[in-house]
């Protein structure tokens, strides 16, 4: 907290009361550091404030003289429960109900920051290890200070004191003392140089099943996402843009749409038109009145059809950017070995894979609320539902002219975000058309142009060649890809587009696997079209995971051999591999016999540490028709901290891949994209999805991902229950495009 008057005004609008606030100077996660006090500086230092009646640390827990306690986090709310997983780390740690917790975001401060994810962000399936590293350590420190704290006040040893239900407890004498009573002399000791956290034995409250508290909320409509922001005197604002990528406003007439009763002013941007009105429907309808006049950009021709035979043609060749051998870990890329191996092969399976463009399609519509010279020192402020805020607070001042400080973000729940809102192109139109009104102003883009206004997954064609000796083993993998590069495009602070190198997004789902292919050459050819592309939940690997499992499911077929076995067989004495394959076929029952027409698919992914997969059941009642029978998913995250949550969440990526794989599509005509809403880029409904049943396996002290581990392996999986099907593999998505059509 930069400055008292700052301060004040932060403790005073968060809590009636006195506050203990308690933060951490993390040498391993956080990006900027705060004043540090104590033995290895791991806890900043004590402050005093006296005309707001307080002694404060910073920055991670508030505690009010009631023993209310605040948790501030830097994960928004997407859906995905973490903010439950938070109160669970709370109780947990500080020995307090739930009652007593609230979750809130931290204001987006440099004391916030962390190195991963850089700055304030949320993506990587990283939230509870974020929140693990800052508000658990803070809770691990705080229950350290406040035994301290109260040991001495007893004159006995801290060893024979414990914590529950909010109090210090002295287990001989039976004396209780609550949080509240021993705030100031807790604030006032040396905080621990390395808080300890509970081990996964010890622990009570982490590890079970608890209901999220927002879904009430979420369930009758009272939740406050970002579209629901109200501000005095807010005016709404719904945009119009080129509709190629690339395109220029040229003119466009404002008089049709400024005799619409309550529009207000039309403003001109770069590369769009707004319309804003005092509400959004009228705002809307005189948008649809204008005619802008566009400049194309310079692929105002391009269509899917081309771009598709332009991917086929660089992966026929051999060029393409080799990804780089590295010498200091055992990635497996070698370039000679593998050229050796396809030129030795016994036999080589060899496939092309074609993969569209993919919209995120989340549930609530782009927006952004904005006021101009509301902010400090005259600055902005910006309510939105993001998961970049720092990138945002970055652009959204770049933009205004202002100094980062100057742009205070206002974090509101998400109503869906799987990578889209990672970007803050929407938030920087939103500023701009703010400044231009002079009046606070929530811009909206309507379901269409949210789809037809990027970003996407790439669109990417991959030729898969696997080497097999004389007993079907594999002996190397080779892999060519083409495609644009997200890197290019994406506004996210993560690693810079550097025009000759390899994306390294496309690598996810390659590497890292534990199958045992001597060596790999992997490569990629960079084809821009212009259509900006960014992260999509489980980026690379919901692709390359298909690449693979496919190709393996064919190379079993080759064998003869069972395809859970022939992988079983590449996975020798990795235990806990095996482990996870045996659990996921018992609950899925694959060696049981199947109904005459029924076939079954497996698939299994590697997120880093996360294991993922699914067995996926269909019923073919014609040729090129199935039905879905069963989905069987299995996640092992490591440490489980709320196996519910983890299986809802291991369900939503299932679904989201799933409706990937029947349906997902983004093509392109003259430039533009042509799907606009639900109707033309569908997603699985209710009827047309199965049984899905997920079993939740926890196999260690450390927690790792579960937001991304869905996606990958039910494609994958599908797919291969279509090839033993049909006996034909499966190389174009969505299912429609390669000759299948899903009945139900």
């Amino acid at each position: 907290m930069s400055g008292a008057a700052t301060r004040r005004g932060f403790l005073r609008s968060t809590l009636a009361a006195g506050v203990w606030t308690l933060g951490l100077n993390l040498t391993a996660g956080a990006a900027a550091t705060v004043p540090a006090a104590g033995a290895g500086g791991a806890i900043a230092g004590a402050r005093t404030d006296d005309k707001a009646g307080t002694v404060a640390f910073d920055c991670w827990l508030s505690f009010a003289a009631d023993g209310m306690l605040s948790a501030y986090t830097t994960v928004t709310n997407l859906g995905q429960g973490t903010h439950t997983a938070i109160v669970q780390l709370v109780m947990e740690e500080l020995e307090l109900a739930a009652a007593q917790i609230r979750v809130c975001h931290a204001p987006v401060r440099k004391e916030f920051h962390r190195r991963f994810p850089a700055g304030i962000t949320t993506f990587a399936s990283a939230g509870l290890r974020t929140a693990r590293d800052s508000v658990g350590l803070a809770c691990a420190a705080a229950r350290d200070m406040l035994l301290r704290a109260a040991a001495q006040r007893w004159q006995v040893e801290a060893a024979v004191c414990h914590a529950a239900d909010g109090h210090i407890v002295h287990g001989a004498s039976g004396r209780r003392l609550p949080y509240s009573a021993l705030l100031a002399e807790a604030a006032a000791l040396t905080p621990p140089e390395k808080p300890k956290l509970k081990a996964a034995r010890d622990c009570k409250v982490l590890g079970q099943s608890m209901a999220r508290a927002d879904i009430p909320e979420r369930v009758d409509g009272s939740a406050v996402y970002g579209i629901d922001v109200k501000q005095p005197g807010l005016l709404v604002a719904a945009v119009l843009h080129a509709p190629g990528f690339g395109g220029a406003l040229l003119r466009v007439d404002a008089a049709p749409a400024l005799k619409v009763r309550g529009v207000r002013q039309v403003v001109r941007l770069a590369n769009a038109v707004a319309v804003v009105a005092d509400g959004y429907w009228q705002a809307e309808k005189a948008a649809r009145l204008l005619k802008p006049v566009w400049r194309a950009g310079p692929h105002g021709k391009a269509d899917s059809t081309t771009m598709r035979a332009e991917y086929r043609a660089a992966v026929m060749g051999e060029g393409g950017l080799m990804y780089p051998r590295a010498t200091d870990r055992p990635d497996k890329q070698d370039h000679a070995a593998t050229a050796a191996a396809l030129l030795g092969a016994s036999r080589i399976i060899e496939t092309v894979y074609e993969l569209p463009f993919l919209a995120h399609a989340a549930m609530e519509p782009l927006n952004a609320t904005v006021s101009v010279g509301t902010g400090p020192d005259g600055g902005a402020e910006v309510w939105l539902s993001t998961q970049s805020q720092t990138d945002t607070q970055r652009a959204v001042a770049k933009a205004l002219g202002l100094a980062v400080e100057q742009v205070t973000l206002h974090t509101q729940q998400a109503g869906g975000g799987f990578g889209r809102r990672l970007e803050h192109d929407f938030a920087v139109e939103a500023a701009l058309i703010a400044k231009a009104v002079g009046k606070p102003v929530k811009t909206i883009w309507s379901r269409e142009h949210d789809m037809r206004s990027g970003y996407y997954r790439p669109a990417t064609t991959a030729r898969v060649r696997l080497a097999l000796d004389d007993q079907h083993r594999p002996t190397a993998l080779r892999g060519d890809m083409a495609g644009p590069s997200l890197l290019a495009y994406s506004g996210v602070t993560n690693s810079p587009p550097i025009d000759g190198v390899f994306d390294w997004s496309y690598l996810m789902g390659w590497m890292g696997r534990s199958y045992a292919i001597p060596a790999y050459d992997t490569r990629w050819s960079r084809i821009d079209h212009a259509v900006p592309c960014g992260y999509w939940r489980s980026v690379g690997n919901s692709q390359n995971c298909y690449f693979l499992e496919h190709t393996l499911d064919q190379a079993a077929r080759a064998a003869g051999v069972d395809p859970v076995a022939y992988r079983r067989a590449l996975l020798s004495g990795k235990t806990r591999l095996l482990s996870f394959i045996d659990q996921l076929c018992a609950r899925a029952g694959w060696n049981t016999p199947l109904a005459p027409g029924h076939f079954r698919g497996f698939a299994l992914n590697e997120t880093g540490p996360t294991l993922g997969g699914h067995v996926v059941e269909v019923a073919v009642g014609a040729p090129g028709k199935f039905r879905l029978v069963r989905i069987t998913a299995a996640i092992d995250p490591g440490r489980v901290a709320n196996p519910q949550m983890v299986s809802a969440q291991m369900m939503g990526g299932t679904l989201f891949g799933l409706s990937a794989a029947l349906f997902g599509e983004i093509t392109l005509k003259d430039g533009a994209v042509e799907q606009g809403n639900y109707d033309g880029y569908q997603v699985a409904r209710m009827a047309q999805t199965p049984p899905l049943e997920v079993l939740v396996i926890g196999s260690g002290e450390t927690g790792y991902g579960v937001g991304e581990e869905g996606p990958p392996s039910i494609v994958a999986a599908l797919a291969n229950a279509l090839l033993a099907a049909g006996g034909k593999p499966i190389t174009r998505m969505p299912l429609t495009q390669a000759g299948w059509e899903l009945l139900g």
